[in-house]
């Protein structure tokens, strides 16, 4: 009987562990953090809220220079959705639900340097986007910002310093016109369904070095591309494609060539001249705050040397009026005289 009962209890102790690590592997499953944490990147302190499942962003400590709140349920930027953390040089808001963003939604954030907003629903960009003075990368992958036209309202110039630029996967069939982006390095516009790809798209971009095409050119004649394809081949642009056996073609060859590439040049030089002043101004800049900051620091390092022989001198003078104060001449008249005084009084 006692044995029987050991068998029954230790079938007991076997049922309840298994359950309890049944249980223990689901709360698992659901004890995902519900809140931001904070740790350092780069030197630079950063807020990481991804894969939170959170409506908003909640209220986070001010200084971030990071923020990643990637893969949430976020469904718009408003102008106090960011207006507190205007020292923000990363930001990630990929894979949430944003439709809309405010015209000065990022506006305080002057310092954004990397704006990924791939993967929303977003059906229209702020102006404000492209002037602001930081900007150097801006992903816009999977979006329909141009569901209704390619004719997207931008202000002319574009401010912001961009050398990259993401728009894959936009359903697009026309490019949009940006104006000249004289510092563009990187431009992937993959996997959009283009009817054409006009060169003078491509002469404003003056320093372009990368151009993703894949799954972009399907639906295009050759012989359509044939005068873009002469111009990346000019100026050195690595043209990304699935497939390049087509432009070794007979076919493809046999293209005319184009006779406008005079006036594509012209573009082109001109572009290259707004970017080299525009690099001149920064590297005046950098000189005069150089010439400014090693002035300053010479003055203040002056100022300083003279407040220390300032400090030395008066803590001399005060030593030397001491030393004079508590010294006892041997003649002294008015001593002798007080001494014959008392020597007549007696």
């Amino acid at each position: 009987m006692h044995r029987y009962n050991s068998i029954i209890f230790a079938t007991l102790l076997w049922v309840a562990s298994v359950i309890g690590k049944e249980m223990t592997d689901i709360e698992a499953l659901g004890a995902q953090p519900s809140h931001c944490t904070y740790e350092y990147a780069y030197d630079m302190y950063g807020a990481h809220c991804a894969g939170r499942r959170l409506g908003k962003i909640p209220k986070l400590r001010t200084g971030i220079e990071i923020l990643d709140f990637s893969d949430n349920k976020l469904q718009e930027l408003t102008s106090e959705t960011l207006s507190s953390y205007s020292s923000i040089k990363f930001l990630y808001l990929a894979d949430n639900h944003i439709y809309t963003i405010d015209e000065d939604a990022l506006s305080p954030l002057t310092d954004l340097q990397t704006l990924d907003l791939s993967n929303n629903v977003i059906l229209e960009l702020p102006n404000s986007i492209f002037q602001l003075p930081s900007l150097r990368k801006l992903y816009l992958r999977g979006n329909p910002i141009f569901h209704k036209s390619s004719e997207l309202t931008i202000d002319k110039p574009i401010k912001a310093p961009l050398d990259l630029l993401d728009i894959s996967d936009c359903k697009m069939k026309e490019l949009p016109d940006w104006g000249y982006l004289p510092q563009l390095a990187f431009y992937n516009i993959s996997h959009n369904p283009l009817t054409s790809l006009n060169t003078e798209h491509f002469t404003v971009m003056c320093n372009l070095e990368k151009v993703d095409l894949t799954e972009s050119i399907n639906n295009m004649k050759l012989c359509s591309i044939r005068s873009t394809v002469l111009w990346f081949q000019e100026k050195r642009v690595f043209f990304q494609l699935e497939d390049y056996s087509k432009l070794n073609t007979r076919q493809f060859q046999n293209c005319p060539v184009p006779e406008d590439s005079g006036n594509f040049n012209a573009t082109y030089h001109r572009c290259k001249a707004e970017y080299l002043q525009v690099q001149s101004i920064k590297t005046s800049r950098r000189t005069w705050l150089t010439i400014g900051g090693g002035l300053a620091g010479f003055l203040v390092g002056f100022m300083l040397l003279l407040y220390v022989m300032h400090r030395h001198n008066v803590a001399q003078t005060k030593t030397t009026a001491e030393k004079l104060k508590q010294a006892k001449p041997a003649n002294d008249p008015d001593k002798n005289a007080t001494a014959v005084l008392l020597g007549d009084v007696s």
